[in-house]
């Protein structure tokens, strides 16, 4: 499902009802496709004093991870499936995912033993971030594939200073967002052995009877100079 250019709330809401359609069965495994209006996350167990500017929505999440900007020029995946992997196994499939992607479009990229995310030319290029409730996951990937890389001084991202993050088009490669795009489908079908086949998330949530606003919405998080843990509050009526 591709849901074009979104604000995080909306996308975020639709992860979640397709999320209620996956770990109960009503529908198969699904891979959301969009690209976030200027925002910054952060993992349930992340550290809100790891955002740096507070000008632009920040929301705290069920994800793994710490604090990430998210903006035009990324390509965001939330690969919503029934959970069949140890952890561990489904993260370095994802990370498969995108070195294969990147390497059709003629990136060369790579992983870390003491980081998650994908690798190129020594800088990251996409962070991983997950989450598993019901038997199904949530939230995925972002491919920093364009877009100013200074909007990273807002957070050090996943804890690493911004200068260790790149985009695509810094590292030459004049790649573009439909060309990504076909790539991580592909990649992801081989990857995790399925067929792709493209849907509307709108008749994906008529089918299943779920009007957005019964979702509620992520948590947003108030500015803070502390350094402390955020604890994220369950808001799904799940």
């Amino acid at each position: 499902m591709e849901l074009g250019r979104t604000e995080y709330v909306r996308a975020w809401r639709a992860m979640r009802i397709v999320h209620m359609g996956v770990s109960r069965g009503l529908i198969g495994d699904a891979l959301i496709l969009t690209e976030h209006e200027p925002v910054i996350t952060v993992g349930k167990h992340g550290r809100t004093g790891n955002v740096l500017a507070w000008d632009i929505p920040v929301y705290v999440v069920e994800r793994g991870g710490d604090a990430t900007y998210h903006g035009p020029g990324q390509l965001i995946g939330y690969p919503v499936v029934r959970a069949r992997w140890p952890i561990k196994t489904y993260l370095n499939m994802l990370e498969d995912v995108i070195i294969r992607a990147l390497a059709a479009v003629g990136v060369e990229a790579n992983r870390r033993a003491d980081h998650r995310g994908v690798w190129s030319k020594g800088k990251k290029v996409a962070s991983i971030g997950v989450a598993v409730e019901g038997g199904a996951t949530l939230h995925g990937f972002a491919v920093y594939v364009h877009g100013n890389v200074e909007d990273f001084r807002r957070v050090n991202p996943c804890g690493l200073h911004f200068s260790q993050v790149t985009t695509l088009r810094e590292l030459g490669h004049n790649v573009t967002m439909e060309e990504l795009k076909r790539g991580i489908v592909s990649a992801f079908s081989d990857v995790f052995g399925l067929k792709p086949v493209w849907t509307h998330y709108e008749d994906v949530r008529t089918y299943l009877g779920v009007d957005e606003d019964e979702v509620g919405g992520p948590l947003m998080a108030p500015p803070t100079g502390s350094n402390g843990c955020c604890a994220y509050p369950h808001t799904s009526p799940q």
